[in-house]
């Protein structure tokens, strides 16, 4: 077959005006072009000449077309047409304004956990899709993923599932059999690089991982100068811990290691949970991300981390003493106020008392809060029995006046008296025993 050199203003199928070519790939180029019916800017991709006489090549452009088409996603790119101009496949998509993740990664070197978290958001809701349709992309990087300007975020879409495999393919041919190692190496899953046959969507979430890694550090987590190397790396050699190689946020190191964990049944299952979990990163708590064991299922959720970085706490001495209970503290402080209370309800009643009753002396009446009970009581009556000490102006009531009430008032003051000093004592025993010094 002569080599076909496109140029702008070749029309294909007679529908589709070619503007300007916008990029070029392993498997095709890919072209602005204008539909002259409905006059709306679309995007072509041409097979390029070597491509078109491989009929294996020229199934795998069909299959892309219809790998892509099946999966109705604003994440996954468009296909709007396929046919066949002059033995040469091409396919119609819809026109992305903005780069490719590459691109941006050239430009910027690495992006925010923000901008990262958005783009495994939404590339992971496409593999959804796929995971869906029964679809595995199997060529998943940041040159197929695509970031279009929009107005508040970018949005991004995955591209060229040139190499996609249906799940459900019963007849392999020479693209896909076993063996055959397809796709980019930096990102391929340890199932892929050895070409076996048992590579299902979760070689696609460790791809994924793979683009979280590059997009936050600027770098590959496996590389070399050489396939074979990178596929040893791949295949045997420890990961790399993200922390040590870049700012990363709290938690990512553990859900970059279950993402590539090198046992499919160990990694995320699905986009879905991946994209949860990533996102949990961001939030106010932290997230597990160990696989489950065989005998645990339970879904991964938030958990409280110290940070490592903060030092433990100095030791405190503490003193010889028993420390207080609150409790005991509390009825102590109880007892002392009933303590004041009594002496203070004693004078109450000393004021308190009946009509007509004969006044004490000032000296009388400053007794209940300067001298003891019996000292009070023979204030009062004068002296009588054992109690013979007297307070200078004290007098007994005199004939008419309300005596026995008086005197009524008086005992009274007496009770109040001596339950402020059992009061006191206890509380005093209670101080001693539990080490209270104030």
């Amino acid at each position: 077959m002569v080599a076909r050199q496109w140029a702008a203003g070749d029309v294909l199928a007679e529908k589709y005006r070619l503007v300007s070519e916008l990029g070029r790939g392993g498997m095709g180029a890919v072209w602005r072009a204008e539909h002259l019916v409905l006059r709306s800017d679309v995007a072509v991709k041409l097979v390029l000449t070597a491509v078109a006489t491989s009929e294996p090549l020229r199934a795998r452009f069909l299959r892309e077309a219809q790998a892509a088409a099946a999966l109705r996603s604003p994440h996954v790119v468009q296909i709007l047409d396929y046919g066949v101009h002059e033995d040469t496949p091409f396919m119609v998509m819809e026109l992305l304004e903005g780069e490719s993740l590459r691109q941006r990664l050239s430009r910027v070197g690495v992006l925010s956990s923000e901008e990262t978290a958005r783009v495994v958001v939404h590339v992971a809701r496409a593999l959804v899709k796929a995971q869906e349709a029964g679809i595995v992309h199997r060529d998943l990087k940041p040159d197929n993923v695509f970031l279009v300007h929009n107005a508040d975020e970018d949005i991004a879409k995955v591209l060229d599932f040139g190499i996609a495999k249906a799940m459900t393919e019963t007849s392999v041919g020479a693209e896909t059999q076993s063996g055959a190692v397809l796709g980019t190496a930096y990102y391929m899953s340890p199932e892929q690089a050895r070409g076996t046959r048992s590579v299902d969507h979760r070689t696609d979430l460790w791809a994924l991982g793979v683009i979280a890694f590059e997009c936050l550090t600027g770098r590959r987590p496996f590389d070399g100068a050489v396939l074979g190397d990178v596929l040893v790396k791949i295949c045997s050699e420890p990961l790399p811990v993200p922390s040590t190689l870049a700012p990363v946020p709290p938690g990512f190191d553990a859900w970059f290691e279950r993402a590539l964990a090198r046992d499919p049944d160990r990694r995320f299952t699905s986009g879905s949970e991946m994209a949860d979990a990533f996102r949990a990163l961001l939030g106010p708590g932290r997230a597990s991300f160990a696989p489950p064991s065989a005998a645990v299922t339970a879904p991964i959720g938030p958990v409280s981390v110290a940070p490592a970085s903060l030092p433990a706490p100095p030791s405190i001495a503490r003193p010889a003493s028993k420390p207080a209970s609150p409790l005991v503290v509390a009825v102590v402080a109880l007892l002392g106020v009933g303590a004041v209370g009594a002496l203070g309800a004693a004078a109450y009643l000393w004021q308190q008392r009946g009509v007509g009753a004969a006044a004490p002396s000032a000296s009388t009446l400053s007794a209940p809060l300067a001298a003891s009970g019996v000292e009070l009581l023979d204030a009062v009556d004068g002296g009588a029995g054992p109690r013979s000490t007297k307070r200078a102006g004290a007098a007994k009531p005199t004939a008419g006046d309300a005596g026995p009430e008086w005197m009524n008032e008086v005992k009274k003051a007496q009770k109040a008296q001596e339950d402020a000093e059992k009061a006191k004592a206890a509380a005093e025993a209670l101080k001693q025993k539990w080490g209270v010094n104030q």
